[in-house]
């Protein structure tokens, strides 16, 4: 009997040390992601406020060298209350698509988006009783923003830039914008 009870707490204590340096492994495999996706901005000179990584198991995107899906917050800059950037396929310093999501606080407070049938957003938002539509234009090295027309938030950005589209949400109008040249997105 003494014997099964030792060798059961041999059995056990393995797979407990097997377990924890799994989640050790990957816990470091995440780090070193984020540390690629650093590197890869400080080459940009972008700082980002927070970043997160995905595509789990985070063991295999590290062995590959390779960061899957991350999504990085840059600090808003006036009129705007989120910035985000979404590097996809990450590897050997360069990342196969960026995509760049900003969003413009209201022109008014109180807005309230609308949702389509789906309740998917719209590029229409209802201010004071009123439907307003948003619509936007990136070219000349800026992105500008309109409400019914009337410009209400720009951005200056670089060249090769499409605004893929303007939606209203809860936070504010939001741009969908996506860089040509995935390398240094805000540069």
């Amino acid at each position: 009997m003494k014997k099964v009870i030792i060798t059961l707490t041999s059995i056990l204590s393995v797979l407990a040390v097997g377990v924890g340096a799994l989640f050790y492994w990957e816990y470091r495999s995440k780090a070193q992601l984020e540390a690629q996706v650093e590197d890869y901005l400080g080459t940009c000179d972008v700082k980002p406020s927070h970043l997160e990584v995905h595509g789990r198991p985070f063991i295999l995107s590290a062995m590959a060298e390779r960061a899957e899906l991350t999504y990085v917050d840059v600090a808003p800059q006036p009129g705007m209350n989120k910035d985000q950037l979404l590097v996809r396929e990450l590897a050997d310093g360069k990342a196969d698509r960026v995509t760049r999501f900003v969003t413009f606080d209201y022109p008014k407070a109180g807005a309230q988006p609308v949702e389509d049938a789906d309740g998917a957003y719209t590029d229409k938002a209802t201010i004071d009783g009123k439907t307003v539509k948003f619509s936007g234009t990136a070219g000349d090295g800026r992105l500008e923003v309109f409400a019914d027309g009337r410009s209400f938030g720009e951005l200056p950005l670089r060249k090769n830039v499409t605004l893929t589209s303007v939606f209203a949400n809860q936070s504010g109008v939001a741009a969908e914008l996506e860089y040509a040249d995935p390398t240094c997105a805000l540069a």
